[in-house]
C-alpha cells in the first residue's frame, strides 16, 4: 500500500472514531463507577459471544493461525489457544476444562486480552458482551445476575454483585509460531471465521485514537499506544514492555509490599510474572488504558 492510500485509510479511521466519540457522549449512561460513566454503545445482545466453542487440533482448523499471528493461551491442564483475530470478533468466550470454568475476554480498543475464573460465591457465571464501555474498555454482563464487569480488571462495576472481583488466571499472550513450537498437541478455538485481526482494528492500532470517548491520557511518561504487560494487585499495576524484558530477561520489583518478578520466556516468546511464589497474569494493555484504569502505575527504572 502506498503512502497516499495509507493516509486516506487512516483519515477514514479517524473520521469513524470521531463519529464514535460523538455517540459516546450522547449514548445512554447505564451507571457511574469510579467517577466514570458506563456508556451503552450498542444494544445488548447485538455483539456475539461464545460458550464452549469448538476446540480442534491445528491440522483440523478451518483457518489455522500461523507465524506471528497473536493468540491467548492456557498451558494447563490441557494446552488450548484462542486466536486474537477470533477474539476480536467474539470478545467474550465462556469455556471450561476439567474443574476450571473461565471466561476469555478481549478489548482491541485497549489491547486487553485476559482470562478470569467464572466461579463466584458457589455458582458459575455465564458472561456476554454488554455492548457497553467503561473507560473505553469492554464491559461484560453476567446472565445470572445482570451485573456489569470490567474486562480490564475483573471488577464488578454495578449490579447485584458490585464490588466483587473475578479471579485472574495466568494466560500466555504470544505468537502462534511460538505456541505451536512449545505445545505441538495444543487445541485451538475454531469458530469458522478468519483468525486474522480485522482490518479496522489494524487501522485503529495505527491511529492516534485512545479509545472512542475522545479522552486523552495526561500521563506522558510513554506513548499512549505503547504496548505494555501489566501485573495487577488491587489498585496498583506494575507495567513493563516486551522489548525491555527481552533485553533484561528478568525484572525484580515489589507490588503491594510483596516481591514481584517478571521474566521473559524465550520458548514461549512471552512474559511470566510471579508475586511472591504465586504466578500471576501479565495482561497486555495500551499505556493510556493502564493510566486510566489504575490509581498507581509503576514501571521499571529505564
Amino acid at each position: 500500500m502506498n503512502r497516499a492510500a495509507r493516509s486516506v485509510l487512516l483519515l477514514s479511521a479517524l473520521l469513524g472514531a470521531g463519529c464514535f466519540a460523538s455517540h459516546y457522549r450522547s449514548n445512554p449512561r447505564l451507571a457511574t463507577a469510579g467517577g466514570d460513566p458506563i456508556v451503552q454503545m450498542i444494544e445488548p445482545g447485538r455483539l456475539p459471544s461464545a460458550t464452549h466453542p469448538p476446540m480442534v487440533p491445528l491440522s483440523r482448523h478451518s483457518d489455522p493461525p500461523a507465524g506471528r499471528q497473536r493468540i491467548l493461551a492456557l498451558a494447563a491442564p490441557v494446552p488450548r489457544a484462542y486466536p486474537i483475530g477470533l477474539l476480536d470478533r467474539f470478545e467474550v468466550v465462556n469455556d471450561s476444562v476439567g474443574d476450571l470454568s473461565y471466561v476469555v475476554v478481549r478489548c482491541a480498543l485497549t489491547q486487553v486480552a485476559a482470562v478470569f475464573g467464572r466461579d463466584m460465591e458457589g455458582r458459575v457465571l455465564t458472561f456476554e458482551n454488554s455492548g457497553a464501555l467503561w473507560r473505553d474498555t469492554l464491559v461484560l454482563r453476567d446472565r445470572e445476575s445482570g451485573t456489569l464487569w470490567s474486562a480490564a480488571t475483573g471488577v464488578a462495576l454495578t449490579g447485584p454483585l458490585a464490588g466483587r472481583v473475578l479471579s485472574p488466571i495466568p494466560a500466555v499472550y504470544t505468537t502462534a509460531r511460538a505456541w505451536q513450537r512449545a505445545f505441538p498437541d495444543s487445541i485451538y478455538m475454531d469458530l469458522r471465521k478468519s483468525t486474522a485481526v480485522p482490518f479496522l482494528m489494524k487501522l485503529y492500532g495505527a491511529s492516534p485514537w485512545q479509545g472512542v470517548s475522545g479522552r486523552k491520557t495526561t500521563d506522558r511518561r510513554h506513548h499512549p499506544k505503547a504496548e505494555f504487560f501489566g501485573v495487577v494487585l488491587d489498585e496498583e499495576v506494575f507495567a513493563v514492555t516486551a522489548d525491555l524484558l527481552r533485553e533484561r530477561k528478568l525484572v525484580r520489583s515489589e507490588i503491594g509490599g510483596r516481591p514481584l518478578t517478571i521474566s521473559w520466556d524465550d520458548r514461549l516468546e512471552a512474559p511470566r510474572a510471579h508475586i511472591s511464589d504465586e504466578e500471576r497474569p501479565a495482561i497486555p494493555m495500551y499505556w493510556f488504558a493502564l493510566a486510566r484504569h489504575f490509581e498507581k502505575v509503576r514501571t521499571p527504572d529505564y
